[in-house]
């Protein structure tokens, strides 16, 4: 990740698989696919990420590590409203 991306990725923020190895045979058929971070859970960590595909459906959760090491980060929305407080739901592109 580019150092002068923040420590938490700000949800709305566009990323794309670019890299899966034989660690995450799930994640087969996975690269080149572009997803949404959504808004953060306060039930979970903000090292809990859910990926949010082109349909607006919730499909994966990853941490920042798997980013970090798997995806190229698109777009880094300037959203500040980690936990989506009166946000809408995401919804398809």
């Amino acid at each position: 990740m580019d150092s002068s991306l923040p420590h938490v990725i700000p949800p709305l923020s566009l990323v794309k698989v670019v890299k899966v190895t034989s660690q995450e045979p799930s994640w087969t058929g996975y690269e080149g696919r572009v997803f949404r971070i959504d808004y953060y859970s306060p039930n979970d960590s903000l090292d809990c990420v859910w990926l949010v595909d082109d349909g607006g459906r919730y499909s994966e959760t990853v941490d920042h590590e798997m980013i970090k090491t798997h995806f190229e980060i698109l777009r880094c929305s300037d959203e500040s409203d980690f936990y989506g407080v009166d946000r809408p739901v995401i919804g398809p592109l």
